[in-house]
C-alpha cells in the first residue's frame, strides 16, 4: 500500500513537471543584432532585459525591452532608444510562435534538435511574420536552451523604422547605415 501511494505521488509529480511552463532566465539569456555603418564597418550590440514564456501548449512569447539596447556607446544607445526604437511610444518589441509540445515532450537530456518555424515579430506598432530556424537543447527536466541555427534578417522598412535610422545616420554624420540587420539569440528557460 505503501509503495503504491510513493509510485502514484512520484508519477503526479513527474507529470506536473512535464506540464508546468517554462520562463525565460535572463541573466543566462541573449538577444544580440549586427549594425553596418559606411558600408564595411559592423558592430554588434544586444538588449540587457528579456522576458517570456513557453506554455505546456507550446505558446512562446519573448518580450525585448527597448530600453534595455546596449551598444557599447552611451550616446548611440540615447540616439536608439529615443530616434529609432521611439521606445517612449514603443516600449517593447515581442516575438510569438508556437513550439509542438509533442517536439518537446520527446526530448530527452543533453539531445538536441533543430525546427523550423514562422513566428511574428511585434516591433514599433507594426507585425510581420519572421522565419525561425532555431534548435532546442534540453539540459535538465528544468532547462532548455532555444538558440537561433542562422540569424533573423529584419527589414527596417517593414516595421517604420527607415526615418529613425536616417535621423541616427544624420546625427552621428555618416554616410550610411544598413536598414537590413541580422538579429541572433540564445535562451535559456527554465521550468516553474
Amino acid at each position: 500500500m505503501i509503495k503504491s501511494i510513493v509510485l502514484t505521488a512520484l508519477l503526479s509529480l513527474t507529470s506536473f513537471n512535464l506540464l508546468a511552463d517554462w520562463s525565460i532566465d535572463n541573466a543566462q539569456s541573449t538577444v544580440n543584432f549586427v549594425s553596418v555603418k559606411k558600408t564595411h564597418v559592423m558592430e554588434a550590440h544586444h538588449f540587457n532585459t528579456l522576458t517570456g514564456t513557453l506554455s505546456e501548449e507550446g505558446q512562446f512569447s519573448l518580450s525585448i525591452d527597448l530600453k534595455s539596447v546596449d551598444t557599447g556607446i552611451s550616446i548611440r544607445d540615447q540616439r536608439m532608444k529615443e530616434h529609432f526604437f521611439e521606445q517612449n511610444k514603443f516600449a517593447n518589441a515581442t516575438v510569438s510562435a508556437t513550439i509542438s509540445p509533442s517536439i518537446l515532450a520527446q526530448l530527452k537530456v543533453n539531445q538536441t534538435t533543430s525546427m523550423s518555424l514562422t513566428g511574428q515579430l511585434d516591433l514599433h506598432g507594426n507585425k510581420q511574420p519572421i522565419a525561425l530556424l532555431m534548435s532546442v537543447t534540453k539540459l535538465s527536466n528544468s532547462d532548455l536552451v532555444v538558440a537561433s541555427q542562422k540569424p533573423v534578417i529584419i527589414q527596417a522598412s517593414n516595421f517604420g523604422l527607415v526615418k529613425g535610422i536616417d535621423t541616427l545616420r544624420q546625427l552621428a554624420g555618416l554616410p550610411s547605415i544598413s536598414t537590413t540587420v541580422p538579429v541572433s539569440f540564445v535562451l535559456r528557460l527554465n521550468q516553474e
